[in-house]
Order: C-alpha cells, then sequence, then structure tokens
C-alpha cells in the first residue's frame, strides 16, 4: 500500500465536484468523452474568469501512471488555490516564492486554464487496493486474449507509435503500447480535449519521479537545420531512437526549441525559489527514448495538420520518489504549483491581450503569419519576439489596469499594422517619421516604474527604432539585424 495520506480516486472526483459547485463563475466541470474500462467516469475542469473572447489555453493532466501518486493530489490543490485566492483578491504563496493578487487575477482573466487530474482512475484504485500492487503503472485493460493486464497510456499516443522506440508490443510489459495507437480510453480524452478546445497552446503532462522538466522530441537529439529530417519521412524508419549519433536527429525550429528552453528554466527557477530543489531542463530523450508519449504528440500535432495550433508541450518528473510520505508529497505540491503558475505567465502573449475587443483583434492570424514567417527569420525579429514573451505578464498586467495606456497602444499598433500589412505589396508602405517619434514616446512613458527586466527590454527596443524609419518593416529587420550582427563580431 502506499503511504497514507493521498487522495483516492474517489476523493479526486469529489475534489473536482467541490470545485465546480464552490466557484462556478470560475470553474467548470468538463466531461470526458470515454469512461474508462472499469466504467469510472473521467473529469477535467476549466478555470477562466473575467469578459468571454479569444485567449490563449493551457491545460495540465496527471495520474496517466498509476503509481505516480504525488501528481493528482498537485493538480486538485493547485485548482483549490487558484480559485481561493481569485475570489478572496489574495496572492498565492508557495514556500520562498510569491504571486500577487494582480497576477492571479491575470491568470485567471487571460487564459483558459485546463486541469485533467486523474487521466487514469483505474490503476490509481488497483495501485490503493490493499489486493492491488502499490507500484502498478499502466491502466487496467483486461486485453482479452492477451497474456496480461494495461497498457501504458504514456506510449499510446499516435507519435512514432508503431517505431518501437521506447516501448514494447508485449503486453506483459510496462511499456507495452497497446494494440494500436490511441486503443485506449484514456488516451482519446487527452486527445478530445486538445480538438475541442484548439485554443490550448501550452501542456504539462506531471508525472514522477527525478526532478526534471523535459520538452521535445523523445525518440531522437534534436537539429534546427534539416526539416526534411522528420517523424513523418518514411526515409528515416528504422534509424531513429539513438542519442549521440549522427545518422538521425529530430527537426524542430529553432525558435521552437528556445521557447522551450527558456520557458524551462523559467519552470525550474520558479520551483527551485520555493525551497532550493533544482530541476534538470533538458530534451526528453537524454533520460530515454520513448515514442507514443503525450507531450511529443501534442507538440507534433501542426506539424501533421498545419490548421492545428501549436502546443508547447512539457513532461515534468516531480519529486524523488513515485511514493514519498505524504509530509513530503505537501512540499513538493507547493513547490510545483509556483512551477505551474510561472508556466502559465510565460504561455500570456501581451499583443493578443491589447487588442482583445478590438478591430484589430479580426487581424491576429495575420499578425500570427507576420510572426512566424518574417519576424521569426530574422535575427532582430526574433529578439524582439523573445522580449515580449519574457515581459508579456508585466504588460499585460500594466494594460489590464491602465485603460489609457491601452488605448494609445492599439492607436498605435493600428498604425503599426498598417505598415505591416502591406509587406507583400507591390509597393509596402514605410514607417513615417511622425510615427517612429510617437512610438518612441509612448515607449519612454510606459517603462517609467517598471521592472529592470521589462525597462532593459523597452531600451533595446527603443535603440532599434532608427533602423525602422522611413523603411518598410522588412527593411528595417534585416537593418536591424545587420547592426546586431556587426557588433557581435566586435
Amino acid at each position: 500500500m502506499p503511504p497514507p495520506g493521498y487522495l483516492t480516486a474517489a476523493g479526486i472526483e469529489s475534489c473536482l465536484q467541490y470545485l465546480a459547485n464552490t466557484y462556478p463563475t470560475i470553474c467548470q466541470l468538463i466531461v470526458m468523452p470515454e469512461a474508462s474500462h472499469e466504467g469510472s467516469s473521467i473529469r477535467a475542469i476549466r478555470i477562466r474568469g473575467g469578459a468571454s473572447g479569444n485567449r490563449r489555453g493551457v491545460l495540465f493532466i496527471g495520474g496517466v501512471h498509476a503509481r505516480e501518486i504525488v501528481n493528482p493530489d498537485l493538480l486538485v490543490s493547485f485548482a483549490l488555490n487558484l480559485c481561493k485566492a481569485y475570489t478572496s483578491g489574495t496572492g498565492l504563496t508557495f514556500g520562498g516564492r510569491s504571486y500577487g493578487s494582480s497576477i492571479v487575477r491575470l491568470l485567471v482573466h487571460t487564459l483558459d486554464i485546463f486541469i485533467l487530474p486523474l487521466v487514469n482512475p483505474d490503476g490509481r484504485v488497483y495501485v490503493q487496493s490493499p489486493t492491488g500492487d502499490a507500484f502498478w503503472r499502466k491502466n487496467r485493460n483486461p486485453n482479452v486474449g492477451l497474456p496480461c493486464r494495461g497498457a501504458d497510456i504514456n506510449r499510446n499516443y499516435n507519435l512514432l507509435w508503431s517505431s518501437g522506440i521506447g516501448t514494447s508490443a508485449s503486453s506483459c510489459s510496462e511499456v507495452f503500447k497497446g494494440n494500436n495507437a490511441f486503443s485506449e480510453p484514456e488516451t482519446r480524452n487527452v486527445r478530445h480535449l486538445l480538438d475541442t478546445y484548439p485554443n490550448i497552446m501550452g501542456m504539462i503532462d506531471v508525472h514522477s519521479y527525478m526532478q526534471l522538466v523535459l520538452y521535445p522530441w523523445g525518440d531522437d537529439d534534436n537539429q534546427t537545420t534539416n526539416p526534411s529530417m522528420n517523424f513523418m519521412n518514411p526515409a528515416y524508419n528504422g534509424m531513429r531512437g539513438t542519442a549521440g549519433d549522427s545518422i538521425y536527429r529530430e527537426y524542430m525550429p529553432q525558435t521552437d526549441w528556445d521557447w522551450f528552453a527558456t520557458t524551462g528554466n523559467r519552470v525550474r527557477d520558479a520551483i527551485a525559489a520555493v525551497r532550493g530543489r533544482v530541476y534538470t531542463v533538458e530534451q526528453s530523450i537524454l533520460l530515454y527514448p520513448t515514442s507514443g508519449d503525450s507531450k511529443d504528440y501534442a507538440y507534433s500535432r501542426h506539424f501533421v495538420d498545419a490548421t492545428k495550433r501549436k502546443v508547447f508541450a512539457y513532461v515534468l518528473e516531480t519529486g524523488t520518489e513515485f511514493q514519498p510520505p505524504y509530509s513530503e508529497a505537501l512540499n513538493i505540491i507547493s513547490e510545483v504549483s509556483s512551477g505551474l503558475v510561472e508556466f502559465c505567465l510565460a504561455c500570456l502573449c501581451a499583443f493578443e491581450e491589447v487588442v482583445r475587443s478590438t478591430a484589430l483583434e479580426a487581424e491576429l492570424e495575420e499578425a500570427r503569419d507576420f510572426r512566424e514567417h518574417d519576424m521569426l527569420a530574422t535575427p532582430a525579429g526574433r529578439r524582439y519576439v523573445r522580449l515580449l514573451t519574457d515581459n508579456s505578464a508585466e504588460v499585460t498586467e500594466v494594460i489590464q489596469r491602465d485603460d489609457e495606456a491601452r488605448k494609445r497602444a492599439v492607436e498605435l499598433l493600428q498604425r503599426v499594422n498598417e505598415v505591416v500589412a502591406s509587406r507583400k505589396d507591390r509597393r509596402p508602405k514605410v514607417f513615417e517619421a511622425s510615427l517612429i517619434e510617437e512610438v518612441e514616446r509612448y515607449l519612454n512613458e510606459f517603462s517609467d516604474k517598471r521592472s529592470p527586466s521589462l525597462k532593459k527590454a523597452i531600451q533595446e527596443v527603443r535603440r532599434d527604432l532608427k533602423h525602422f524609419r522611413g523603411k518598410t518593416v522588412s527593411e528595417g529587420l534585416e537593418s536591424a539585424s545587420k547592426e546586431h550582427e556587426n557588433q557581435a563580431r566586435y
């Protein structure tokens, strides 16, 4: 039997019901379309408040592997603390890390926070049963006609499922991948959330143990130079799965790799601030090769179907054992909750929040196209995207409480957008000197009383404004990129 103190599967279900009943204005139950093999209903919740409208979503899932019993309790605790703090107008404190009431309000008003705390209820029931197996990993699929029960839910997703990398076709193996991709109702439920809520752009699958923050890919080392060397290309079948060789490396755009590393470091630092435990941030193959897992599947979806949103997905390995005493579990819950808050903040986009409910909101798809195909194609553009991403939480917080700052930002963005939108025209527009001067004045005023990080970012952007005066947006990005390249040489 696991140590006492942990919630049962029924207890987790009761907690979700309690949250929905106690905080109905911000917390809604979501019933998954499929029950478990043993007939258990599976539910998630969505936390959101404030005005409706276009917003980003984040998804946290846990309890995939039955023996990893800390994580469902962790996600329920995180949801409860967030709802309580928002409703009471207070902040969140986790050991040495605190987030003020304005941050709590910011998250609830700007994100859809989806939490599926117990993906695998049957497995948890079996682990906590006196007649069960405390270290059972899989679900409880009876696997009719096969010698052993259960499939590894985190090897059952449709990402290189047939490759055999880190999986087994034997039902008796702990990494049995199932009879086919998505053969298990639990994985189909996770897919359902991603399909039903296409605003989800960030995801963490919480596991135990090893104190790791893992990002894609799990099948091989990453590379950024050869897009044709990817999981969809059958020419490379049989070559994947060995870390450190030169035969195959999985493609990932450099900007995505940077986002994964930077955000992973933010999560790591937020966890460490609670009681000093420093998690390791790394590509997941460095732990061991895998295929058919949740984070790689979630991230892969936009490569397979360009109409799907890119999902930046991680696996978080909590603690140093599967089933710590509950006193230690409470410490893990506290430190990892801090990391989850930080991840939510990293998923905010200041630009999207500024233009929400304005005429510019209709231009979001065009703005995303500009970001992906123009900004991220130049060194200067990548710097601006990084600076905005790193400071989005603070910018969004200011804009939400300062109507005048938001109004002026929208007015300037409308004028900037006229130039940006013309970039593919035969005669694209240029940035007039008067617009550049207005932007500079606004940035100068906006930087007053801001954090050192945001002040530094604004100063960097202001220094580059000269490159855009009298130029098209493409010319400006090229000019700013050249100057920084020259400075780097000397």
